[in-house]
């Protein structure tokens, strides 16, 4: 196969809407579990992901799959819509309400 092909090959799959073709196992396990843990704010501590993950856990924060904040010294990991759409999850409409209000509170306060 040579690079046009494979090139044109996933340009294909990025335009069918196959996405989970164009991520890793690993991957995929990492943003599944932080969607059966809820999704949204999960707890570290909640979330067990075995040694060999932590590497995939790193490449879903770098390509924005995932977001890790500190909470009251507690470190919470959130899906991305990205992070939705790489494993074809719903995205919850009401998660996106609040998180448009709070853009427009933000603006509104000049923060």
């Amino acid at each position: 196969m040579t690079t046009a092909t494979r090139v044109a090959e996933i340009a294909k799959r990025s335009l069918s809407g196959d996405k989970r073709l164009m991520i890793s196992s690993d991957l995929t396990r990492v943003l599944e579990e932080v969607y059966r843990a809820g999704a949204h704010r999960v707890a570290a501590d909640d979330i067990d992901w075995p040694q060999e993950l932590h590497a995939a856990v790193f490449r879903a924060l770098n390509m924005q799959y995932i977001t890790r904040r500190e909470i009251d010294g507690s470190v919470r990991f959130s899906l991305t819509q990205a992070g939705y759409r790489a494993i074809d999850a719903e995205v919850p409409w009401g998660r996106i309400l609040r998180q448009r209000m709070r853009d427009f509170v933000r603006a509104a306060t000049g923060r």
